[in-house]
């Protein structure tokens, strides 16, 4: 082969090559702001179910206060009554006994209002919260990834160039 025409070879294969990054480079700029936009969405979720369960949470507990207001007001009415001295002589099923059943009742279910309260506040939150920011590490990776690649490719086409070059 001759010099000339080994000389188009070369700047073919160069072009070609050149060709390849650009699209590549393309395609990766276009996934990384399908990407970006992900984890903007993903972020935005997570801040929402943050939001929702902080609400949830505040109302629980609100329902809950609430709960035992009822339920202590009714209890104190009924301690205060005679209805303790006939709780000792009624049968088990008596409308004395089934009114405290349902105001325990209804204690016991302030407290679990509590408690699922105090189960968004201190597990669920935090832990969306730490969901965001693994999310946000894993995508700052491909930002990383591109400007790995965006010093690498100067070098990279001087190394290509040499080797045609050298290949002469």
């Amino acid at each position: 082969m001759t010099s000339p025409a080994k000389f188009k070879k070369d700047k073919e294969i160069i072009a070609e090559y050149d060709t390849q990054v650009k699209e590549i480079r393309a395609q990766l700029t276009e996934q990384m702001k399908c990407l970006d936009q992900q984890c903007e969405l993903r972020v935005q979720l997570l801040q929402d179910l943050q939001d929702f369960f902080r609400k949830k949470a505040e109302i629980e507990m609100d329902y809950s206060r609430n709960l035992e207001k009822l339920a202590e007001r009714f209890l104190a009415k009924t301690r205060s009554t005679k209805d303790q001295q006939f709780k000792k002589d009624q049968n088990v099923l008596s409308p004395v006994n089934c009114w405290n059943l349902l105001l325990n009742q209804v204690k016991r279910e302030s407290r679990d209002h509590t408690t699922l309260s105090d189960i968004y506040l201190n597990n669920i939150i935090p832990r969306f919260v730490q969901v965001s920011e693994d999310s946000g590490r894993l995508f700052k990776k491909p930002d990383q990834i591109t400007d790995l690649e965006s010093s690498i490719y100067p070098i990279a086409s001087v190394k290509v160039l040499s080797l045609c070059l050298r290949e002469r």
